[in-house]
């Protein structure tokens, strides 16, 4: 079904590798995990000697490289010797921007398995992680902890880029303390605190996860400056803060369920205290934009959303939280400014 060297692909061939895409998702995963690329970092590795390295059947992995190939990673060297392409470079795990924690997640049961059933998140309207792994996607982590470490280093390798945006485009200079809101590990935290020596950082999370973090954040130097509190922000004992970060946060819920959340740090909030919502806004024209997939990702893994702006803003306004700006970034997330009057 390929189209000839050089030739626009007929709609037909478009269709048919839209049809196929998913077993380039696997290729991808697997190759990731394996760790390929970075066996490929040095130079062209052949398949053969590659196999007797990782422990796989080599005729397998042949075939696996080849299929490669098709999908954009690797360009034939010699017989059965293959190189990285500069976007099988991406799934090295030591670049800037490394990609590889994403294709390992996608292409696992978290992920994988509950996309096989989007049929019934489209007839239900509600996610189908339950009849796929069991039990919600985070019991599913707690019983994969393997999986789990690639999920968190996923959203790691995202949350590295948005968080240098948000430190570089907010100036947190005029803040005392900056409460991150469910911020995991501090990552976006710890940007912000790098960038702006006179603040200090409040972390707010789950117990297990708060503990969790506090090695993390000492070994960023950071122990000094972060108060590490446990709670959850469905609950009261939301910590005041001059600043709240609420990111990748809304789109894990429904409307109801933002509604509470943004309450809870109203309710926090003193007078005049600024919260930086950071997500996905879906564009308001209608062309294709990769928001729409994300968004139904959502649907499938969470039974959350992507948001338009007015949507966002709906849902401050709502919860007594005055919008005064939104900021867009490079690394496609924006930046949802308001203030509790």
């Amino acid at each position: 079904m390929d189209s000839t060297l050089g030739e626009t692909p007929s709609p037909t061939q478009q269709l048919h590798a839209a049809i196929t895409s998913y077993w380039r998702t696997q290729v991808v995963g697997t190759v990731a995990l394996l760790g390929i690329a970075d066996k490929l970092a040095g130079g062209p590795r052949d398949s053969d000697s590659l196999a007797a390295e990782l422990r796989v059947h080599p005729d397998a992995l042949f075939r696996l490289m080849r299929g490669g190939l098709a999908a954009g990673l690797f360009v034939a060297f010699a017989e059965r010797t293959f190189a990285l392409t500069a976007m099988g470079e991406g799934l090295c795990s030591n670049v800037p921007g490394s990609l590889r924690e994403l294709a390992i997640t996608q292409a696992s049961p978290s992920h994988w398995l509950p996309w096989g059933r989007l049929t019934d998140a489209i007839r239900t309207g509600s996610s189908p992680v339950q009849a796929a792994l069991g039990c919600d996607i985070w019991e599913h982590f707690a019983r994969n902890p393997e999986e789990a470490e690639h999920f968190a280093r996923s959203m790691g390798n995202w949350s590295e880029m948005v968080s240098s945006e948000v430190a570089h485009h907010v100036d947190f200079a005029r803040f005392a303390r900056v409460a991150d809101i469910g911020g995991s590990h501090g990552d976006l935290l710890a940007q912000v605190l790098r960038a702006h020596p006179s603040c200090r950082g409040i972390l707010f999370e789950l117990p297990q996860v708060a503990e969790s973090a506090k090695p993390v954040l000492a070994s960023r130097g950071l122990a000094n400056r972060v108060e590490v509190v446990a709670g959850s922000f469905f609950e009261p004992g939301i910590p005041a803060a001059e600043a709240y970060l609420l990111k990748h946060i809304l789109h894990d819920w429904d409307d109801d369920v933002s509604t509470t959340i943004l309450r809870r740090l109203h309710e926090a909030a003193p007078a005049g205290a600024r919260l930086f919502v950071v997500e996905l806004v879906i564009p308001d024209n209608r062309n294709p934009d990769p928001t729409h997939l994300m968004d139904l990702n959502m649907l499938v893994v969470a039974s959350g959303r992507e948001r338009t702006r007015e949507e966002f803003y709906s849902l401050l306004t709502a919860t007594s939280w005055k919008v005064e700006r939104l900021i867009a970034t490079q690394s496609g997330s924006s930046i949802i400014e308001a203030v509790k009057g």
